[in-house]
């Protein structure tokens, strides 16, 4: 079994909560967010998850190990390549601190931490961020350019730096959720095909010594309807535990730790729609094509203060294309192995199966969430953002998904429209009062919740008007601090129809319909 005794366990937690450095070699660092309710150790070599404690301070521990996998052909030889961060068999990484050519003992090839020594100096890390945009951000870099730290006889480089950064809010919506966001290089001379990026985890929800206990699914896109709540939720994966007799369920049971690909590389083919916005694929990140060809009210259609042509959440998008589940002893373990599984494959059968999302039996099992393929010409990047989130939940009810849900609207919310918030985007230089508006459920047949952001105080109204401009009701207008805000909305007595909601202040407005059903 992979696991040895608690008491090494615990002692390798410690480890991981410190940084270090190995003796003026390569600065393999590590470091903890631990700003909200999750500690979730990242380095800067590829792994991330040790710890994964919740709530902090608690030692409750989540995930074994975890980290990224980037698989492509060899355009020459034909064979496929896989760089893992993580490897669950035996916790291996074939990534190293810093970029390509840097020497092994280089001081800046560490993780720079908000605020401890935010930020990274741009002159020897020119694509480090300078400005933090959550309360907790941190960066480093990595690359697979060293053969040495690839497993003999079985891989070699493919020649990508990986620049990782992350974030966590201290908000009552965010307090569960750590987002991670990947950019993958291609630094080698030639063209990059076939690729596919993933990410492989080894969750335990508290120890896993005997018979495993883990149970993992997947959620590929579904719709709950929860407290007359409507939620999209896709490109999920999750785990939780079982009680069995033979491995009791920790003290803290029950927990469940889910993933979801918020960001994965986009999916633009020439002369095609693929989101039916009326922009062709070529032109969805050609800004002229929008100042030249469609009115200002196209050039940011979710009102986040992105620019679409910078906003790969209006983009069309590769998604998760795969979700493979595995066990400690029939994993894949060299990299056809790997590239088989990433691209949707069973390894073992060759047969194409691309989501295990059907509970199995318990076991001590892992899983690599995948997207692809795609292509990277030389000297570009692809980019790749997923939440960490967990939850507790009803054990009667068999399985957590219900729970996650509700975690993950606001994962999705605050990445598709508050992320930029923080942070100067050139392009938009307005600072309006309100950030933005969310109404759910929509469509509503009783109590709608308006949400919104205040960029700093000031005095904001929200009124209802029928859909031939008439005020239906007024709602709310006082003085509000800076933050987020929940208005709840009575809308029994009115009539079925459509509806606007008017978010104003003395110099800006923002409207979104809301669909009242009887």
């Amino acid at each position: 079994m992979k696991r040895y005794i608690i008491i090494l366990l615990a002692i390798g937690s410690v480890f991981a909560m410190t940084r270090y450095n190995n003796g003026g070699a390569r600065p393999f660092d590590t470091a903890v967010h631990d700003t909200n309710h999750i500690e979730l150790g990242i380095t800067n070599f590829g792994k991330f998850g040790d710890p994964c404690w919740w709530p902090p301070g608690s030692g409750h521990g989540y995930i074994f190990g975890a980290g990224i996998w980037f698989g492509t052909v060899d355009s020459a030889t034909g064979d496929t390549l896989v760089t893992i961060g993580y490897g669950p068999h035996g916790g291996e990484t074939e990534f190293v601190p810093g970029l390509e050519g840097m020497p092994i003992n280089h001081p800046d090839a560490i993780i720079f931490m908000h605020p401890e020594n935010w930020p990274a100096p741009d002159t020897a890390l020119p694509m480090a961020p300078q400005d933090t945009v959550s309360h907790e951000d941190s960066w480093c870099c990595m690359n697979d350019l060293d053969t040495n730290a690839h497993i003999p006889g079985d891989t070699r480089p493919i020649g990508i730096e990986m620049y990782q950064t992350g974030y966590a809010w201290e908000l009552p919506f965010t307090e569960d959720i750590v987002f991670l966001t990947y950019e993958i290089k291609n630094v080698s001379d030639h063209n990059l095909y076939d690729c596919y990026v993933g990410i492989a985890a080894d969750n335990d929800i508290g120890n896993e010594a005997g018979t495993g206990n883990d149970i993992i699914s997947g959620i590929v896109g579904q719709w709950y309807y929860i407290a007359g709540e409507s939620l999209w939720v896709d490109a999920v994966g999750y785990q939780w535990q079982l009680e069995m007799e033979s491995t009791p369920a920790p003290p803290w049971w029950p927990g469940a730790i889910a993933f979801d690909l918020l960001e994965t590389p986009l999916d633009l083919v020439e002369g095609q729609d693929k989101d039916n916005d009326g922009i062709l694929d070529q032109y969805e990140r050609d800004s002229s094509y929008y100042w030249n060809n469609l009115p200002p009210s196209m050039w940011d259609v979710d009102y986040d203060n992105v620019p679409d042509w910078r906003d790969a959440s209006e983009n069309p998008q590769h998604g998760m294309t795969a979700f493979k589940r595995f066990t400690l002893s029939a994993e894949p373990n060299i990299d056809a192995e790997r590239y088989l599984t990433l691209a949707g494959y069973d390894f073992q059968t060759g047969i194409y199966n691309p989501y295990d999302t059907t509970p199995p039996m318990p076991d001590d099992q892992r899983f690599l969430m995948s997207s692809g393929p795609f292509d990277v010409p030389a000297d570009s990047s692809i980019f790749m953002v997923f939440a960490v989130m967990l939850t507790d939940w009803d054990s009667l009810q068999g399985r957590p998904d219900t729970a996650i849900a509700l975690v993950d609207k606001w994962a999705q919310l605050w990445y598709d429209m508050y992320w930029f918030k923080y942070t100067g985007i050139e392009e938009n230089t307005r600072q309006p009062l309100i950030g933005d508006i969310a109404i759910a459920p929509n469509p509503v047949a009783g109590f709608a919740r308006v949400l919104f952001t205040t960029m700093h105080n000031g005095q904001v109204s929200v009124t209802l008007y029928n859909s031939i401009g008439q005020v239906t009701k007024k709602i709310f207008k006082e003085n509000v601090p800076s933050g987020i805000h929940e208005i709840d909305i009575d809308t029994r007595g009115l009539a079925q129809g459509t509806y606007f909601i008017i978010v104003e202040t003395p110099d800006y407005k923002l409207s979104r319909s809301l669909v009242i059903l009887r």
